[in-house]
């Protein structure tokens, strides 16, 4: 029987805002939420990336990181709560002095904002490819700032590829702070390849590195894999060891901060 053109339509808006929200979702993924057959996804998928909309991947489609995946003021109310908490978690494993590096995204970001608290920050050396984490510590007390150039992702209000892997050169931090957007027993994840690729570069200038994710990343996987667990440094989450060790994450105990 066909369908009416309507429920169509309703159907493809229904699948674009769902990308736009998760970033990534894989096609087991869209049947569910859809409650569609996996042929009737790969269709409405083709046509969605004919508009387009989104762009198909390996197993599933991608929100074009300019055009429509979620801004950063769009993710900052998601799991705010858990945000904070793993903020304050990572701070404590933040240098009074040295260089550190602050990632983009929305849980660093409130890392960035905890450290202003501190008052002067003499000593303290931050490089950034965060826009938003680059204004909110502007004029810090006594704060060394600086700003890693490369190609703008107006939407990330990140600065990212070649220019900004290369400009890494010369630096070596005594920690990093960084996010992902998904993380599962192989290690963490990130939908745009630029961003794979320059954290990857980040974690060869690091001695100590913290990837801050909440819970609602847990076992959740987009395209571009960062790195496994035994190259990524420490886990800051609010997932309990618990969740953690169901979903095949078997981190030491000196891998992983918990911020419940």
């Amino acid at each position: 029987m066909r369908v009416p053109r309507h429920i169509v339509d309703r159907r493809h808006e229904q699948l674009r805002g769902l990308i736009r929200t998760d970033g990534f979702l894989p096609v087991g993924e869209i049947c569910r939420r859809l409650g569609v057959s996996e042929a009737t996804a790969r269709r409405d998928l083709s046509v969605v990336a004919a508009n387009g909309h989104i762009t198909r991947t390996h197993g599933g489609a991608l929100a074009d990181y300019n055009a429509s995946f979620a801004s950063l003021g769009e993710r900052s109310g998601r799991a705010r709560t858990a945000k904070g908490r793993i903020a304050a978690a990572a701070l404590g494993r933040c240098p009074r002095s040295g260089t550190i590096f602050l990632d983009a995204g929305t849980t660093v970001s409130a890392i960035a904002r905890l450290l202003l608290r501190r008052g002067d920050l003499t000593g303290l050396t931050v490089v950034t490819n965060s826009l938003p984490v680059a204004t909110m510590l502007g004029g810090a007390r006594g704060l060394d700032l600086h700003v890693l150039g490369g190609t703008f992702l107006h939407r990330q209000a990140v600065l990212l590829g070649a220019d900004a892997v290369r400009a890494l050169a010369g630096w070596r931090f005594a920690a990093a702070f960084l996010g992902g957007e998904g993380m599962d027993d192989k290690g963490v994840t990130n939908s745009h390849a630029d961003i794979a690729a320059f954290q990857q570069a980040v974690l060869r200038h690091t001695t100590a590195a913290y990837f801050c994710l909440d819970a609602t990343k847990l076992g959740r996987v987009t395209p571009h894999r960062v790195a496994g667990w035994n190259q990524l440094g420490t886990l800051v989450t609010d997932a309990t060891p618990a969740k953690l060790a169901a979903a095949g994450l078997a981190l030491k105990p000196d891998r992983l901060i918990t911020s419940r």
